[in-house]
C-alpha cells in the first residue's frame, strides 16, 4: 500500500509539473508573439520545414514537391524565389514532420514561429543541462545560472533559436542518448540516436562512432533501439509518402542549388575560400582528418567514462571539418567537449576554475558576435564566423588528450 501511495504522489507531482510547464510555455509563446514574431516574422529555417511538411496534412501535397516549396517561398519572400536565393525546400527525412506536426493545426505563421522559438529556447537549456549531467560537471549555483544565460545569448545558440533550427532537437537527442548509455538504458539510447538522424549531416559521424563502440562493447540493445526506431519512423513515412526516400535523396544531391550560402566544410573554408588552394589540397587535408578520426575510433573502441566522452566530443567537432555542409546553429553540440574541459579545469585548479570558465564564456560570447557583426554581408554570416569555436576547441582537445585517454580519472 505504501508503494502505491508513493507512486500516486509521484504521478501527481509529475502531472503538476507538466501543467505548470505548459502554462509557462503558453504564456512565453504568447508574449513572444505579441512582442517579437508578430512584428518581425522570421525563423525561416523552421518555416521551410513547417510549411512544406504541413502541406502533407493540409492538402495531401508531397512535402518534397516543387509546388509545396513554391507555397513556402511565397510565405517567406512573398513571391517565388529568385535565382541564387534559398529555395526553402523540405530537404529533411519525412519523419522530421513527427516532431512538429501538432503545429500544423496552428495559424498564423508568426504565432507558430513564437511557439517554436519558445520550444527551441527550452530545448537549448535542456540540452545544456544534459551535457552538464553527462560530463558530471557540477558548477556552483551562480556559475550554473550564468552558464545557462550564456548559453541562451552565445552566438550559435541564439542563432539556432532565432532561426528555429531543428539542430536543437539533435542536440537534445544526443544528450539523451549519452545519458542513457551512462545509465545502461541501451535500447533508449538507440532510440535517441535514431531521432538524431533528422539532420544526418550533423550526426552521421557520431552515429558511426557510437554504433561501432557499442558493437565492441557487445551492447546490442543500442542497435536494436536504433534499428527499430529508424524502421518505424521511416516505415510510417512510406505509408504517408511512398516516394520519400528517393525524394529526400534527390534533394540531398541537389542541396547546393536548393540552399543558398557558403555552408561547406571548415576545411573547404580554410583551404579553398581563404587560402585559394585547389581541390587536391582540400581532399588531402580532409583525408588526413578522416584517417586521424578513424585512428581515434580504433583506439577508443573499448573506451569508457571520460575517454568515451572525449572521443565522442572529438567526433562532434571534427564533423564540422569533414562534413560537406556545416552550420553554426549545430555548434550547440560542441558544449559536450567544452563542458568536459570545464570539468577538467574544475578538477585540476579548483580555486581558479570558476574565473577561467567565466573568462572563456565571456571571450566566446564577445568574439563570436563581434566576428559576425564585423564580417556580415547582406545579413548573411561569412566564413570567419564558423572558424573560431571549432578550431580553438580542437586545439584544446588535442592538448588535453592525455588527461582523458591515457588512463581514466575519477
Amino acid at each position: 500500500m505504501e508503494y502505491l501511495a508513493q507512486r500516486r504522489r509521484a504521478i501527481w507531482r509529475w502531472g503538476l509539473f507538466m501543467l505548470l510547464l505548459s502554462i509557462l510555455l503558453a504564456g512565453q509563446s504568447w508574449i513572444t508573439y505579441r512582442v517579437f514574431s508578430s512584428r518581425f516574422p522570421g525563423a525561416n529555417d523552421f518555416a521551410a520545414r513547417w510549411s512544406n511538411g504541413c502541406a502533407l496534412i493540409w492538402s495531401g501535397e508531397n512535402p518534397y514537391s516543387d509546388q509545396a516549396s513554391l507555397q513556402t517561398q511565397k510565405l517567406i519572400y512573398g513571391r517565388p524565389a529568385l535565382p541564387g536565393e534559398d529555395l526553402v525546400a523540405f530537404s529533411y527525412p519525412i519523419y522530421a514532420l513527427y516532431f512538429f506536426w501538432p503545429l500544423c493545426c496552428v495559424q498564423p505563421w508568426p504565432l507558430v514561429q513564437a511557439i517554436w522559438m519558445t520550444l527551441m529556447l527550452y530545448g537549448v537549456l535542456a540540452g545544456t543541462l544534459l551535457m552538464m549531467r553527462v560530463n558530471r560537471w557540477k558548477p556552483l549555483p551562480w556559475l550554473l545560472f550564468l552558464t545557462l544565460a550564456w548559453t541562451v545569448f552565445n552566438y550559435p545558440h541564439a542563432r539556432a533559436v532565432l532561426l528555429g533550427q531543428m539542430a536543437t532537437i539533435v542536440f537534445v537527442a544526443v544528450g539523451l542518448a549519452l545519458l542513457a548509455l551512462q545509465k545502461e538504458a541501451d535500447f533508449w539510447a538507440g532510440v535517441a540516436l535514431a531521432a538524431a538522424t533528422i539532420k544526418p549531416q550533423v550526426a552521421f559521424l557520431l552515429l558511426f562512432w557510437l554504433l561501432w563502440w557499442s558493437a565492441w562493447q557487445r551492447r546490442w540493445r543500442v542497435w536494436w533501439g536504433f534499428g527499430l526506431a529508424l524502421a518505424l519512423m521511416g516505415g510510417v513515412g512510406l505509408l504517408l509518402v511512398p516516394t520519400w526516400p528517393a525524394d529526400f535523396y534527390r534533394h540531398v544531391l541537389n542541396y547546393d542549388n536548393v540552399a543558398a550560402g557558403p555552408y561547406h566544410s571548415l576545411i573547404w573554408m580554410v583551404v579553398r575560400h581563404t587560402l585559394g588552394l585547389g581541390l587536391t589540397v582540400e581532399v588531402l587535408a580532409t583525408s588526413l582528418f578522416v584517417v586521424y578520426l578513424l585512428w581515434e575510433w580504433w583506439r577508443g573502441r573499448r573506451a569508457s567514462s571520460e575517454e568515451l566522452l572525449w572521443v565522442t566530443g572529438l567526433t562532434l567537432n571534427l564533423t564540422n571539418f569533414i562534413s560537406l555542409r556545416v552550420a553554426t546553429t549545430a555548434y550547440t553540440l560542441l558544449l559536450l567537449p567544452l563542458f568536459q574541459l570545464f570539468r577538467l579545469g574544475q578538477r585540476r585548479v579548483p580555486k581558479k576554475a570558476a574565473g577561467i570558465i567565466v573568462g572563456v564564456e565571456g571571450f566566446l560570447l564577445l568574439a563570436q558576435w563581434m566576428i559576425f557583426l564585423f564580417t556580415v554581408e547582406d545579413r548573411f554570416e561569412t566564413a570567419p564566423v564558423y572558424l573560431l569555436l571549432p578550431i580553438v576547441l580542437l586545439i584544446a582537445q588535442l592538448l588535453t588528450r592525455t588527461q582523458f585517454v591515457a588512463g581514466e580519472r575519477p
